[in-house]
């Protein structure tokens, strides 16, 4: 699959059971679908792309954010 700048993407569920890491976003919750991410291009390496959670829940992420 090629990943391009600028597009949304879902993040398969393989991704979060092979790599276990409790400070990333949960890819379900609750009975809800896995978040949407948004791809940036690295500026130093073509090769990575940085997915950035896309998420309505505003207050939710913010009160994440403070606790980190």
């Amino acid at each position: 699959m090629e990943v391009k700048q600028g597009y949304s993407y879902h993040i398969k569920d393989r991704f979060f059971s092979d790599v276990s890491d409790s400070s990333l976003m949960s890819n379900k919750e609750n009975g809800n679908y896995r978040p949407n991410y948004y791809a940036i291009e690295d500026s130093k390496n073509k090769d990575i792309f940085w997915m950035i959670p896309i998420s309505s829940k505003v207050e939710n992420i913010k009160r994440l954010l403070l606790l980190k």
